[in-house]
């Protein structure tokens, strides 16, 4: 009965040695694990565009949603993630020594950078609508993904509303009719409405 009991008292402490060996265990993995999550949750939040409109409440939202729309679409396009800490402020006007419809602004401490685009939603009194708020916005984070992937090796632009540029080194040339003089001065049977050039203007210029 005594070795009995004896190795019952054993096999107790065994599995309560057992028990907090794996409770001590167990307390690691969902430390080291909420650690982590932790981790890459603070990531994903720093990923995170950050839009601040100042609208009213449902203005806000749509403009907040059509922001977070173009911005992931174009960096979706471009195969490129948004940059870390990237701030995007829609506010009524945006100020850069005159109004204009929008600025971007870079910040950087040692490697990191941030980045701020301010959009106008209206200029010099006028309103601006979502197309052109938009354009804004790519042009803006056009520059902040040159960072990432690199500036544009080639950039063609097409204006149709002006239209070709006037070049202003065409050569004038006016013509009037002036009769033929022969050798002597006293030539008859010439056409007397000859076409003679009397200037050509090159740049300004007479020759």
């Amino acid at each position: 009965m005594a070795t009995t009991r004896r190795r019952s008292r054993k096999q107790h402490c065994l599995l309560c040695r057992w028990t907090i060996a794996c409770r001590e265990a167990t307390g690691r993995i969902l430390i080291a694990g909420a650690r982590k999550v932790r981790q890459v949750y603070r990531r994903m939040r720093g990923r995170r565009l950050t839009i601040i409109a100042d609208a009213p409440r449902r203005e806000a939202w749509q403009l907040r949603r059509l922001v977070r729309r173009v911005a992931r679409g174009y960096s979706k396009a471009l195969g490129v993630w948004l940059p870390h800490g990237l701030a995007i402020i829609v506010q009524r006007v945006v100020f850069d020594g005159r109004q204009v419809n929008g600025l971007l602004t870079a910040y950087q401490s040692d490697d990191n950078k941030r980045y701020v685009i301010q959009l106008a939603l209206s200029v010099n009194g006028r309103e601006v609508g979502d197309g052109e708020l938009i354009a804004t916005l790519r042009h803006e984070l056009s520059a902040v993904f040159a960072d990432a992937i690199g500036k544009p090796v080639l950039s063609v632009a097409l204006d149709l509303e002006r239209g070709l540029p006037v070049s202003a080194g065409g050569s004038i040339v006016e013509l009037r009719p002036q009769p033929s003089v022969a050798g002597n001065g006293h030539d008859q049977d010439a056409d007397p409405f000859a076409l003679s050039r009397v200037t050509d203007y090159q740049e300004g210029e007479a020759s």
